[in-house]
């Protein structure tokens, strides 16, 4: 019999993943500036941890970096979906590069094989998407049961050459508590494929960092 609903949940984050605020209409760029600001100046270069880098390859790394957190930032807020947490990982600031990007959520009414099922739609008939690869990915975390999706999505003329495409590399996964019909959404999309060894594996490790508040029904 179920008898409790999700009432909020957090991801507490490993290193090298940071917390994107979701609520900062008009002050985007200035949290992105100085978030990679302070990333790129903390971090150590290449060739050494004691080495100091030119100051024109310092600005380029904080400028390209800011861009690429203010994009992420603005794709949040502009889904208007509220309660959702959201993280970037970016393991060399120096190199001015966001890894991949994390978003989770709270889904109600919702179990997992009907979640397994809408993934498998969404893959048979998406219009938006050219799946080049999609299999299921199943897990178990603290917080409850996991199934979802890994997949690679081709996005053509990228590069500007017609008939090439780039790859991108996507997980979704819905964790299910025990007794409860809700569930947790965990979306994560990487730079590029190549980011992760095992990009599903490390996303199930990365739900050993969620709690998942439950109440009565």
């Amino acid at each position: 019999m179920v008898s409790n609903r999700i009432a909020g949940f957090e991801l507490r984050l490993p290193e090298s993943w940071h917390v994107v605020p979701t609520e900062m209409p008009g002050e985007i760029e200035g949290w992105a500036r100085s978030t990679a600001e302070a990333l790129v100046g903390g971090a150590p270069t290449l060739e050494s941890p004691t080495l100091e880098r030119p100051d024109a390859m310092t600005e380029d790394a904080t400028e390209i970096l800011a861009e690429q957190l203010a994009d992420v930032a603005k794709a949040v807020v502009d889904t208007r979906i509220g309660g959702l947490q959201t993280a970037v990982l970016v393991r060399h600031p120096e190199l001015g590069a966001v890894d991949a990007m994390v978003t989770v959520g709270a889904q109600q009414d919702l179990a997992l094989d009907a979640f397994a099922a809408q993934l498998a739609a969404i893959v048979e008939n998406s219009e938006e998407h050219d799946f080049a690869f999609a299999g299921r990915v199943d897990g178990t975390s603290d917080a409850g049961d996991v199934t979802g999706l890994h997949s690679m999505i081709s996005h053509f003329g990228d590069l500007g050459i017609e008939g090439t495409a780039v790859l991108e590399e996507r997980v979704v996964l819905g964790v299910f508590p025990a007794g409860c019909p809700d569930m947790v959404e965990l979306t994560a999309i990487a730079r590029s494929v190549g980011t992760f060894d095992d990009m599903p594996q490390e996303m199930i490790d990365l739900l050993a960092g969620l709690a998942v508040e439950l109440e009565a029904a």
